[in-house]
C-alpha cells in the first residue's frame, strides 16, 4: 500500500490538515477536513432559503444549511476516495462528523488498506477513543 501517494491524493484534491491517526501493516486511517469554498456556503445558503420559506434560524439551519453542506462533502469525499482506491489498489471506508453552526469545513476519517484485510473503521475507530 502506497501511504505517500495516498496522502498526496488527498493534499492535491483539496483536504486539510492531513494526519495519520493509525498505522498498521495493512491499513492507514487518515483524518482531514473539506473545506467548502464561497460558492459551495452561498448554494448552501440559497438552497436553505428556497427549501425553508424563512430567515436564518435554528430551524434554517439544522434542517437545510448544515444537511445541505454535509452531504456536498460527503459526495465529494466520496468521489475523491474513489479515485484513490482505483489509483492504489486499496479499499477504503470513511465517515465524516457532523457540522456545527458556523463551520466552514467537514471532518473526515478515512481507513485505507490492503484489499483482502479484515479490518472495520468501526473497530479502529472505538480503539482510538477507548
Amino acid at each position: 500500500m502506497d501511504k505517500e501517494k495516498i496522502l498526496e491524493y488527498l493534499d492535491e484534491s483539496g483536504m486539510s490538515d492531513i494526519e495519520v491517526i493509525k498505522e498498521e501493516k495493512d491499513y492507514i486511517a487518515v483524518k482531514f477536513y473539506y473545506d467548502f469554498d464561497a460558492d459551495e456556503m452561498k448554494a448552501a445558503e440559497a438552497y436553505a432559503n428556497d427549501e425553508s420559506g424563512t430567515e436564518k434560524n435554528d430551524s434554517w439551519n439544522e434542517e437545510f444549511y448544515l444537511p445541505y453542506l454535509t452531504e456536498l462533502a460527503v459526495d465529494n469525499v466520496g468521489e475523491i476516495i474513489e479515485e484513490i482506491m482505483g489509483d492504489t489498489g486499496t479499499k477504503a471506508q470513511f465517515v465524516s462528523y457532523q457540522m456545527e453552526e458556523g463551520d466552514d469545513y467537514s471532518e473526515f476519517i478515512a481507513l485505507f488498506h490492503a484489499e483482502g484485510a479484515v479490518v472495520s473503521i468501526e473497530d479502529i475507530l472505538d480503539k482510538l477513543e477507548g
